[in-house]
This record gives structure tokens, sequence and C-alpha cells, in this order.
């Protein structure tokens, strides 16, 4: 047993008794799957294991919440035929995309399931773990028919595992084919002890990104935060079944720039990919914001952290980002035009009904964004862009961290406080120089908003070191000031939207009076909360 590093990635399926018009064809026959791989990557070496039917059962305690419970170990029972074998191993992430896992303790399992005894010679910590959580009980169960395969690259012997037609079983032994269902690649590689992860992890990425052009061209693979099992056990095997918001930025041991641009990106990726799979897969139009949401904080860090922007980030990965953001965008402005802003504009109408034409089209035309969307995030393109993200901040972790640490032009650290101070003070200065809101035109309201929007997140990503009033009050005020000025903003997309459209003159009329109304009460608004906005500090240390 030796420690690895792992990327995982997959392929969402559905069952043939739910046919869905984006789930991907021709991948049923895990044989197929696994011969588009072997002729897409003739590098890898011979199969040694191919074809077997794989059943794991996770355990953990009464209440599934595995990881808490067992403070980061990991009780698997794998299957195969008739012969059984209980694992125990520890995983953490390494940076976003990159599993560390340890392997710690395995033992055959007879037909009476797990005993204590069985742990007997597992390490001292693990049964302390246990001992605090009781007997474990069986949690969530996979089945797959599972592949593997050497891959040799670099120097560096990874191996590529395909667990296909991945589906969750009401038990272990339970083959149905009922429910969603998806292909998962798994690729890793030994971490011997003392070793550079660096270097590693690097040859996880181009590994995974060979595998996206593998893939066939109606279903590629994307990179996952974490692995089936651990989704299983949490309540979604293909995706989040709920849409995943900012939380709080972690700087704790962050002195650098660097540092906090590292402890940022986790964040940021935390939110991105706790909401990709919904905007590809969900009805619900909280996954688009959200995701949204995740890319602008993104933009906003790598202009606080500007000279981080190397080539890599300028030419490969910022580009295809505009692009997502682009589509994003445009979906979410659709979504609040018929679901908030045209509800609206209807009800201050005498006849409400006079609208219900226009917000079937209008209707229409936010299915047309949103299916844009989900279509982009099912391409390769975003597959790619999403994998290089990832690899770029695992690079950038290296420098900071790692063996290299200090190496390279643009390796000289900076004190985060003083980075922070610059960047607020510059926020803040910008706009509390704005002139009157209710004096200047449409496109400047618009920049003191984006100048809201980024004074906002800068002061979320430092509010470790800022003092409290400023993550009490000045936060406060600055989030109403950012939602008032928002509400104007929708006014003027809406009214867009509307003078694009073939209407009543009538109800063109209304619409740019409404709106006019809107867009004048929200700048008187705005600028009586930019008189409250109390000046931001942070710490000096």
């Amino acid at each position: 047993m030796v420690r690895v590093l792992e990327i995982v990635l997959d392929i969402v399926l559905l069952a043939p008794a739910a046919p869905h018009k984006h789930a991907p064809r021709g991948l049923a026959a895990p044989a197929t799957l696994a011969a588009a791989f072997i002729d897409a990557l003739p590098q890898l070496g011979t199969a040694t294991v191919g074809g077997a039917r794989v059943a794991t059962t996770l355990f953990g305690r009464d209440d599934c919440d595995t990881r808490r419970a067992l403070d980061g170990w990991r009780i698997a029972v794998e299957t195969r035929g008739d012969a059984s074998k209980v694992a125990v191993s520890r995983r953490h992430a390494l940076t976003p995309g990159i599993h560390a896992i340890t392997p710690i303790f395995e033992a055959p399992l007879d037909a009476d399931g797990i005993a204590d005894s069985l742990f007997d010679a597992a390490p001292e910590p693990f049964r302390e773990a246990l001992a605090a959580v009781g007997k474990p009980v069986p949690v969530v169960g996979l089945s797959a028919v599972r592949y593997r395969w050497p891959w040799v690259r670099d120097g560096i012997e990874a191996e590529l595992i395909l667990d296909a037609q991945l589906h969750e079983t009401a038990t272990a032994s339970d083959l149905a084919e009922e429910g969603p269902r998806l292909h998962e690649l798994r690729v890793r590689a030994p971490w011997p002890d003392d070793a550079d992860p660096a270097p590693i992890a690097d040859v996880l990425f181009a590994c995974a990104d060979a595998l996206i052009d593998a893939a066939p061209a109606d279903a590629p693979a994307f990179v996952r935060m974490t692995d089936a099992l651990e989704r299983a056990a949490t309540g979604s095997l293909a995706g989040g079944t709920e849409a995943a918001r900012a939380a709080p930025v972690d700087l704790a041991g962050a002195h650098t720039d660097a540092a906090a641009l590292v402890a940022i990106g986790r964040n940021i990726s935390a939110q991105w990919f706790g909401n990709d799979a919904g905007v590809r897969d969900s009805p619900k139009t909280e996954f688009i914001h959200q995701m949204r949401v995740s890319q602008r904080r993104l933009r906003t860090a790598m202009r606080i952290f500007a000279r981080w922007q190397d080539e890599t980030w300028s030419a490969q990965i910022k580009p295809d980002l505009k692009w997502l953001g682009d589509l994003l965008g445009e979906a979410r402005d659709r979504d609040v035009f018929v679901e908030s802003t045209l509800p609206a504009l209807a009800a201050a109408d005498t006849e409400p009904e006079r609208w219900a034409a226009v917000r079937e089209e209008a209707d229409q035309a936010r299915l047309v964004a949103r299916a844009r969307v989900r279509d982009a995030l099912r391409s390769p393109r975003y597959a790619h862009v999403a994998l290089a993200w990832l690899r770029w901040l695992a690079a950038l972790a290296a420098r900071v961290y790692g063996e290299t640490a200090g190496e390279g032009p643009h390796d000289t650290a900076r004190p985060l406080h003083e980075q922070a101070q610059k960047r607020v003070r510059r926020y803040y200065k910008h706009l509390a120089e704005t002139p009157r809101l209710t004096a200047i035109d449409e496109a400047s309201r618009h920049q003191a908003r984006i100048n809201a929007k980024y004074l906002r997140y800068t002061l979320e990503f430092f509010a470790p070191i800022a003092s409290r009033r400023t993550r009490t009050e000045t936060a406060r005020t600055l989030a109403r000031l950012q939602s008032v000025l928002g509400d104007g903003n929708d006014a003027a997309v809406a009214l867009r939207f509307i003078e694009a459209m073939a209407i009543d003159p009538y109800l063109l009329g209304f619409a740019r009076g409404w709106c006019e109304a809107v867009k004048r009460s929200t700048a008187k608004e705005g600028e009586r909360l930019l008189r409250e906005l109390p000046k931001p500090k942070v710490s000096g240390e």
C-alpha cells in the first residue's frame, strides 16, 4: 500500500429507463468506452483488470456525516465476485482537484460483515476515532465495471482507473438498473515520502487534459472536486442538489499576497465547482446565479493580485473565462428579467394581463440563454478551462508552499496587510468619489455599481484582517448599496430587452417610464447609502 495523488473526472449518464435529451449517447456499454480510451490514448498499457464488476460500500456513523465523524478516515468494503475486503484510508485535498490518499489498513472480510476485531491491527489514531463514533454502519453502496491501465508519463508511473456504469445501489450486491449513473475516471500516481508533490500533480493534470480530449465528443469528461463515493454519501451521486454559496475565506497562515491568493482561489473553486453540475443538469436558476458570482469573485481576486497574472493565465485561462462569464451573465440577466423585473413592471400597470405575451416571449428567450449555458458547460472547451484553472492554482500553491518557493521573477512575496490596505483604499476612493448618482448617466451609475462590487468582494476576501466595524456596518451598507444599484441596473437591462421586442407602443412607453422611475429612485437611495458608508479599515499588522 502506497500513498497516491489522484484527480477525478466523470461523464454523467442517465439510466435507459429515464431518457434525457442531453444524455450522452452510445456510452452504455463499458467495453465500448474502454475501447474508446485505448484507441485515443495508445500510451496506455495493457489493461491489468478488464471488465471486473466491483461493488463498494462506504461505512460511517448513523447520521452519514462520515468526514467529520471519522475525522478524515474512510472505511469501505470492496467486493469482487465472492471475495470482499475492508480498506481504511485517509483523504485530504492537497489543492482543489488533487486529493492525497494514504492507505492505512486492509483485511479480508467474511460473511458476517465488519467485526471490531478486524481493526485490532489498525493504527491507534484510527481506532480512537472509531471508538468515538461507535460501530460503523453502511452509508452508501456503488456498483461499477472497473478497468485499470498503467500510464507512464514523464517518468512517473501513473495509473488510470475507469469505473464504467457507476451507479448507486440499495446494497453493495444490488445490481439493479435504476437511477442516475456515470462513468468515473481516476488518474493517480504514487507520492513517495519526502517527495515534492508538484511534479506528480502536474503529470496528473496533463493526463486529465488528455482524457478530456480522448473522451467522446458529445460527452466530455469533467474534473470533479470529490469522488463519486463521497458525493453519494453526502446526498447526490451526479452533483449537488443545492447551489453552493460563497463561504467565508480562511486566511489562517496566509501572511503574503501569494498565500492569500491561494486561499482565496481555493474558496472560489469550492463555489465554482459546487455549482457547475447543477448548471448542466438542474432547472434551478440559483445554480447559474451562484456560478456567475464565483466567476465575478475570481475576476476581482485576479485584479487585486494582478502581478500574478502570468502568460498562462492571460493566454489560456482568462479568454475562456470571459466567454463563460458572458454566457452566465446573459442567462442570469434573462432570469432576473423574467422572474423579478418584468413581473414588477406588469404589476404596476392597471391591466397586468396585457403583458402576458411579453412575458411568454421573455421566458422563451430565457430558456434559449440557459440552453446556451448548459451546452457550454457540456463542452470540451469548458472542461479544459476548468481543469486549466485548477492546474494554475496548484502551480501557484507549489510556488508558495512547495520546494520551489522563492524561485522565479514573480515569487518575491509581499506582506498581505500591505496589499490588502492598498486595494481597499483604492476601491473605497473610487466609490467615495462617485458624483451624485442622480446627476450622472446610466453608464456612470453602472461603473459605480461595479466599484461597489469590487470593494464588497475585496472586503469579503480580507474579512479576517478587517476591523470589526468594517465586517459589520461597512459590509452591510455596501451590500445594500450594491443591491440598490443592482435594481437600477436590472431596470436598464429590462428596458434593453423590451426595446428589442416588437411590442405595442403603449407597452413600450409604459416600460420606458417605469424603468426610468426605478433608475431614478435607486440612484437617490444609492446616494444616501454612499453618504452613510463607513470607511473600511484593514489591520496594519
